[in-house]
């Protein structure tokens, strides 16, 4: 599981699994933006739109062979992750990204600290 921001650091690493037929899956979440540093990044973010992101994964994951599919739509998320499921079971690596909005709520679970 990764984030746009991710991808854009080590997206290469996709065309390696192609290449070498590593059927891995990997989910990504694409919300346009490093939207964790728009605090520490405000000014540069302000002048520059430094913390912008564009780019449609599922399509470059495609051009290096895997398995991909861009996921916009709550009811597209089941059928996206089945078909790729197959595709890693038949050995092809893929990719499932799904497209987010900016928000960032996040879980603040502490499994250290479950007791269940």
């Amino acid at each position: 599981m990764w984030g746009d921001a991710a991808i854009g650091m080590t997206g290469m690493d996709l065309e390696t699994c192609a290449r070498a037929g590593i059927p891995i899956l990997s989910v990504l979440f694409n919300n346009f933006s490093m939207a964790m540093e728009d605090r520490i990044m405000a000014t540069s973010r302000e002048r520059y739109g430094s913390t912008d992101i564009t780019g449609d994964y599922a399509a470059m994951a495609r051009a290096f062979g895997l398995h991909a599919e861009r996921v916009t739509e709550p009811a597209g998320i089941g059928p996206a992750l089945r078909a790729a499921i197959a595709a890693t079971e038949a050995g092809t690596p893929a990719l499932v990204e799904f497209v987010t909005t900016r928000e960032k709520k996040y879980s603040t679970f502490d499994y250290a600290s479950y007791q269940g």
